[in-house]
């Protein structure tokens, strides 16, 4: 009897074993230390662990943001991350700066994040008024390998003037200090969608203001990269020293999957992270996650498809898929 005891034992606990050994394990990737996405990527991580413990677990990890994010699904080490809709139409085209990787349709998008812009400041006391004076200036375009610095050299492309500044990496916070400290005299990096907390923060002691594009300017940028809007950053309450609008682009943060996780894996991550007081959680922690959503409008002139099950879900939700947009691998 004993022995049939512990052979009942011994069997429940290998049965318990392989059970957990049984969930299906995915590398959730986030972005670099300073940035909005670490903390709330990571914060989404934990609660899907915690509500899809035993089938699911999703090993959140650092990033260098939406380049190394967008490359490393496309190769496999992510299987899920964020990234701007610009590093997505590069990756699935093996264009720009994912030339020398060759073009990759082996993910798919499951969720539209937010809406982001380009936000390129100044100390409100600054001499710069426009793009043309930030020629022999020193200008920070955020980390490289950040979805930030390409679009920040994209601009800077587009009105002219990359070849004519000095450049500078630095991170979000560091940059912040920089431009407080006038070690730096611009920077340059994405709001979300209109507002930068290390800058906002800098500018209760020391006003700071967004430089606009003119519409030229803005028009050229626009036409050399199609995946880009036309906005006008309005005058931002909390930002104190900014006094009037700012022309700039917007574009989307996708999330996006690898092909290696399972429908029912995509299915789960996005019932438990869209729903309402689930999200509403989340944005406490961190307003990244406030406006998640299944709108994919711009995905049809993009061309990078979206999952089935992502598609199957937000239709669930009320919204409408485009036809065209939908596909497997």
């Amino acid at each position: 009897m004993h022995m049939l005891k512990t052979l009942i034992v011994a069997g429940a606990a290998t049965a318990l074993a392989t059970s957990a050994q049984a969930a299906e394990q995915y590398k959730i990737g986030g972005g670099p230390t300073g940035g909005g996405w670490h903390p709330a990527v990571s914060a989404g991580a934990q609660m899907l662990n915690a509500e899809l413990k035993g089938k699911y677990k999703f090993n959140y990890s650092p990033s260098n943001g939406s380049v190394d994010n967008v490359r490393r699904v496309s190769l496999g080490d992510f299987d899920t991350a964020w990234g701007h809709v610009g590093q997505v139409y590069q990756a699935w085209n093996g264009i720009g700066l994912f030339k020398k990787d060759g073009p990759s349709k082996d993910f798919r998008i499951i969720a539209n994040v937010r809406k982001q812009s380009q936000i390129i400041a100044v100390l409100a006391d600054s001499p710069i008024k426009s793009f043309s004076d930030m020629k022999g200036k020193v200008v920070s375009l955020l980390n490289k390998g950040s979805g930030s610095n390409v679009n920040c050299v994209n601009v800077m492309k587009g009105v002219g003037i990359h070849d004519q500044i000095k450049a500078r990496n630095l991170g979000f916070a560091a940059s912040a200090r920089a431009l407080g400290d006038r070690q730096i005299d611009v920077f340059c990096s994405a709001g979300t969608p209109f507002l930068i907390p290390a800058l906002t923060q800098l500018s209760i002691t020391k006003p700071v203001r967004y430089i606009g594009m003119t519409e030229a300017e803005q028009a050229n940028l626009v036409k050399q990269s199609p995946f880009y809007a036309p906005v006008t950053i309005p005058v931002q309450k909390d930002v104190k020293g900014m006094n009037a609008p700012a022309r700039s682009i917007s574009y989307d943060v996708f999330w996006v999957a690898n092909k290696r996780v399972s429908d029912g894996a995509i299915t789960a991550l996005l019932s438990t992270i869209a729903k309402p007081e689930n999200l509403k959680k989340l944005t406490a922690t961190a307003r990244y996650w406030k406006t998640l959503n299944g709108d994919f409008a711009n995905l049809v002139s993009v061309g990078v498809p979206v999952h089935p099950a992502a598609a199957k879900y937000w239709e669930g939700r009320g919204y409408k898929i485009p036809a065209s947009v939908a596909k497997g691998y």
